[in-house]
C-alpha cells in the first residue's frame, strides 16, 4: 500500500536519512508512528465532541431523547410483528422479539451512562461527590492525569465511561453517590429485565442450566413498560435534586 503524500512527508520530515526508502526498517517505524499519531488524533476529536455534547445536553434533554428511541423501537418491533406473511412467521417473531429486548436494554444502558457523565460534567458538587465516593476513582494517581493530558473532569468522565450500566443495584448506588441523596425507586422489575437481556445476549435465550426461555411480544412490550418506568422515577429524582 502506497504511503499518502501527507503521511510521507510527515515521515521524511523525520528520517536520519533521505535516502531511505519505504522498505526501510526506520521509515516503517515512523509509518506505524504517524499511523497511531493519526488515530489518537481522531480519539481526541471524538472525545471533544462527546465533552461538547454532555455540556450542550441537561439530564431532561437526554431522558427525552431516550425515550423517544425507545418509542421508535418498539414502533419498529410491532410492525415487523404484525407482518405475518413472511415464511416462517414464528422463527421470524422470535428473533425479532429477543432483539428488540436486547436493544431495550442497550438504549437504558446509554441513557443511564450519558445521564451521569452529564450531571457530573455539568456540576462541580456532583464532580467532587464522584471523585470522593466512587470506588473505580479509588487508584487514580494524579500521574494519570499528566500522562492521558487530561483534566480532572475528562479523567473522572473517562473512568466513568468505562462502567458498564447493566448492573442496576451499582448503578443507582453511583447516582446516589452523585446526587448525594437516597433514591426511593423500585428496581425489581428492571432488573428482572436485564437479567434476561443478559440471558438472551450470551445465551441466546437460555438460563444458566440450559433451560430455554419463552420471550413473547408480551414479554417485551411489558419490559418497555418497566424500562420507561424506572427512567422516568429516576429522572424525577434527578430533577428534585438538581432543584433542592
Amino acid at each position: 500500500m502506497q504511503p499518502s503524500s501527507e503521511n510521507d512527508n510527515w515521515i521524511r520530515k523525520r528520517l536520519s536519512d533521505d535516502s531511505l526508502n519505504e522498505e526501510s526498517e526506520e521509515y516503517q517505524k515512523l509509518a506505524e508512528e504517524y499511523s497511531d499519531y493519526q488515530a489518537h488524533l481522531m480519539e481526541e476529536a471524538e472525545w471533544q465532541a462527546e465533552l461538547q455534547w454532555l455540556n450542550e445536553n441537561g439530564s431532561s434533554n437526554i431522558h427525552k431523547l431516550f425515550t423517544s428511541e425507545l418509542e421508535a423501537l418498539s414502533t419498529m418491533a410491532e410492525s415487523n410483528l404484525n407482518n405475518r406473511k413472511k415464511m416462517a412467521f414464528m422463527l421470524h417473531a422470535n428473533v425479532v422479539v429477543k432483539m428488540s429486548y436486547s436493544y431495550a436494554v442497550t438504549l437504558l444502558e446509554a441513557f443511564l451512562g450519558d445521564t451521569l457523565k452529564s450531571l457530573i460534567s455539568q456540576n462541580d458538587l456532583y464532580l467532587k461527590n464522584a471523585i470522593c465516593k466512587f470506588k473505580v476513582l479509588k487508584n487514580v494517581k494524579l500521574t494519570d492525569l499528566a500522562e492521558n493530558n487530561l483534566d480532572v473532569k475528562s479523567l473522572v468522565l473517562k473512568y466513568v465511561s468505562d462502567i458498564l450500566y447493566h448492573n442496576i443495584p451499582n448503578v443507582v448506588e453511583m447516582y446516589e453517590q452523585v446526587l448525594g441523596i437516597k433514591l426511593d425507586i423500585d428496581i425489581s422489575k428492571v432488573v428482572k429485565v436485564t437479567k434476561l437481556r443478559h440471558d438472551i445476549v450470551h445465551r441466546n435465550g437460555k438460563t444458566i442450566d440450559g433451560t430455554m426461555i419463552s420471550v413473547s411480544s408480551k414479554d417485551f412490550a411489558q419490559a418497555i413498560d418497566h424500562i420507561k418506568e424506572f427512567a422516568g422515577s429516576l429522572q424525577v429524582a434527578i430533577n428534585e435534586a438538581q432543584t433542592a
